[in-house]
């Protein structure tokens, strides 16, 4: 019974570890509401699941040799990126009155105040909404959106699934002429939790020109899961979203903003034209469509930092070596390609708040950094570049190849039996006593 008590002690520690890395670098920590996992999901997510027909293998489509190039090679930066704002991502979870809020507490809440205020402050900066397949067409320069005048478009997106949406922030999206995303995974519905959303609500908010979109099968970690697992997320919980919730998904959200380089691969292969990180920043014309910066606002975020966050600028990043969200198993030199012509001394180049070595080409925009292993499950590049007044900021997401049960156990044993050595030195110096 012990062994089973430090196990979940371990287990729950390790969770609200890997959330406070994850959102640690927007300085925020977070709280989302219980993801059934496969293994034990209620009665009502077992009928759901036996009305949809079993998931059948999803095949690459072929491609032609330009078009996989196209997919995996770096874009140019753009010589005018400082003129690009961008398109910010924000990212909400629960929506809740204060009473909800003072019953349950968490950072991850924005009450009804905060998002009213909030939404108010983005119209009276001229702030308008738009929805993933223009944003798509944007960063690939494929499309113009209006900034004139002030005008700069947004994305409002929704994590999880909760009834929030349609109690509360709905009413006052409307008001503003607001079109949002929500990123759903199906058994969160399909559990029939007190505060998720129906599939009649989803239908129902599709039709009033929202978009439903994906946020996985059941909320896992991706960086611990198998290539075929993460295949049956992504095709499983599209599949449903479509036939249940009369949506037609084609974007994604990485829970907890992680993943991995078979991620990308696996989106594509899917179907899914982009997918959203927690990093960062406006989407610029160029950026990565499978690692869009999008910013989670929390309980914590006064008028001053929902606009410090919102306004934030963007270093354009580009892979040269390694990729997006690889493993990290022994020292590791990366280089990206950033914008040419910025000052070295300008730069702070940091993993969370440990400074990292790295060389910048001012002729090439060739940034180099060396990436040494850890014992956390991922870590955070950031990099950041000022000039006067503005800061410009990219990131980089790795995964770190953990010790086994096994090694970890071993390596544990020895301090346990020290300190048990020392509690019986002490407690025969008691008895002598």
């Amino acid at each position: 019974m012990y062994s089973r008590y430090k196990a979940f002690i371990f287990l729950t520690a390790f969770i609200f570890a890997v959330f406070g890395a994850t959102v640690w670098f927007q300085n925020r920590s977070a709280n989302i509401p219980e993801t059934p996992g496969p293994e034990a999901q209620p009665a009502g997510v077992a009928a759901d699941l036996a009305e949809v027909p079993p998931a059948q293998l999803v095949a690459a489509a072929p491609t032609s040799a330009a078009a996989e190039a196209s997919a995996t090679q770096p874009s140019e930066i753009p010589a005018n990126w400082r003129d690009d704002l961008g398109v910010p991502i924000l990212c909400y979870h629960q929506i809740v009155t204060d009473e909800q809020y003072r019953e349950r507490p968490t950072p991850y809440a924005v009450t009804v105040k905060q998002f009213r205020e909030q939404m108010q402050w983005l119209a009276d900066k001229n702030f308008y909404a738009i929805l993933p397949n223009d944003l798509l067409l944007y960063i690939r320069g494929e499309k113009k959106l209006d900034f004139a005048n002030g005008k700069r478009p947004i994305m409002i997106t929704f994590d999880d699934g909760n009834n929030d949406f349609v109690n509360h922030a709905q009413k006052i999206l409307d008001q503003h002429n607001f079109k949002s995303v929500l990123y759903i995974y199906p058994t969160y519905i399909m559990a029939r939790k007190e505060r998720s959303l129906t599939w009649a609500q989803i239908q129902a908010v599709r039709k009033a020109g929202h978009a439903i979109e994906s946020h996985t099968m059941w909320h896992p970690m991706l960086s611990t899961m198998t290539d075929a697992e993460q295949r049956a997320q992504f095709a499983d919980s599209k599949r449903i979203l479509n036939q249940k919730g009369g949506a037609d998904v084609k974007h994604l959200a990485y829970p907890f903003g992680i993943y991995t380089f078979s991620s990308l691969r696996l989106l594509r292969e899917l179907g899914y034209q982009t997918a959203g990180t927690t990093f960062h920043g406006a989407n610029q014309v160029g950026e990565d469509p499978y690692l869009l910066r999008r910013f989670l606002i929390v309980k914590g975020d006064g008028e001053k930092q929902f606009a410090q966050k919102t306004l934030a600028r963007s270093l354009p990043l580009r892979y040269l070596s390694g990729e997006p969200g690889q493993v990290i198993e022994s020292q590791a030199s990366v280089k990206f390609k950033i914008p040419g012509g910025l000052e070295q001394s300008k730069f702070k180049v940091r993993v969370f708040s440990t400074a990292q070595d790295f060389s910048y080409d001012k002729k090439t925009g060739e940034l180099t950094v060396q990436v040494a292993p850890s014992k956390k499950r991922l870590s955070v590049l950031e990099i950041l570049y000022k000039e006067g007044s503005v800061e410009y900021r990219a990131n980089a997401l790795f995964n770190h190849k953990r010790a086994t049960i096994a090694e970890a156990g071993t390596a544990k044993a020895k301090p346990a039996k020290v300190k048990k050595k020392k509690r019986k030195k002490k407690r025969k110096a008691a008895e002598d006593e």
